[in-house]
């Protein structure tokens, strides 16, 4: 689907947001040109592999409560400038930095506006730097705090490449750990898998995973086409779309209010 969308900001935008996430109607395209859908591997090897490094290492107490994993690309692609909320062009780690404050922010207030639920919180950046980590921690799983996450999520710099699946493991190895019962993964990305599994194959095994374990999975394709994680949505995740940072701020407001900051 080359269709390029834009949701507008405010109540109509969210609305609009929500009606695509049911319908499975949001897509975008960066200049116009659809990028080739993420290959297919079939070997059952990959998933039993995948399987057991997604294996729990301990058994946590369970807890009621809503953990949250926010994945952000950092590779060199984010360093690429893209539309600002200001109508200026501006580089996409720019975008991303203003996104994940902004997440903290509203994860800080529905921590607040109910003090009776545990809610955590964490947030890790991805991308292939030589002999560094793949995934590092911005963020560490706890109570939302804007104030001590704001200097960490200044230093978010652009570089390396792209180990989307590797991020996605260590993702839900965090959410295990945490034993709270409503657990999201959110993956902000502008660019395909260049390094380690493909997320499609760590989506269909995170799909395979017992009951216990399941999760709510949810990629933002930012300023790429939606249709590069097909795979992903094939295993069960919600992929949509956002070309510019006036989509990326709407479809993350969407999807904080409609799926993940919601009453249970």
């Amino acid at each position: 689907m080359s269709r390029r969308a834009w949701f507008p900001p405010g109540a109509a935008g969210v609305g609009i947001v929500l009606w695509m996430l049911l319908t499975g109607s949001v897509a975008c395209t960066r200049s116009g040109t659809e990028i080739p859908p993420e290959s297919r591997s079939d070997d059952t090897a990959v998933l039993v592999r995948l399987d057991a490094a997604l294996t729990p290492t301990g058994a946590p107490e369970p807890r009621t409560g809503l953990a949250a994993v926010v994945l952000i690309d950092v590779s060199g692609s984010m360093a690429r400038r893209v539309r600002g909320s200001d109508g200026r062009d501006e580089p996409k780690i720019v975008t991303a930095r203003r996104a994940a404050s902004s997440l903290v922010e509203e994860f800080a207030r529905y921590a607040k506006d109910h003090p009776g639920q545990t809610v955590e919180l964490g947030i890790y950046e991805f991308s292939e730097r030589g002999g560094a980590p793949s995934v590092r921690e911005v963020v560490p799983m706890r109570a939302p705090d804007p104030l001590s996450a704001a200097a960490a999520i200044a230093r978010l710099e652009a570089d390396g490449g792209t180990p989307i699946g590797t991020a996605m493991i260590e993702a839900k190895r965090t959410l295990d750990g945490t034993g709270l019962s409503r657990r999201h993964m959110l993956v902000i990305t502008d660019g395909e898998n260049t390094d380690g599994d493909p997320p499609g194959d760590v989506a269909r095994a995170i799909a395979r995973r017992p009951p216990s374990e399941q999760l709510s999975l949810y990629f933002v394709a930012f300023d790429i086409a939606a249709s590069r994680f097909n795979r992903v949505r094939d295993a069960g995740g919600l992929v949509l779309g956002a070309a510019n940072a006036k989509e990326l701020g709407a479809t993350l407001e969407a999807l904080l209010s409609d799926r993940i900051l919601i009453e249970r």
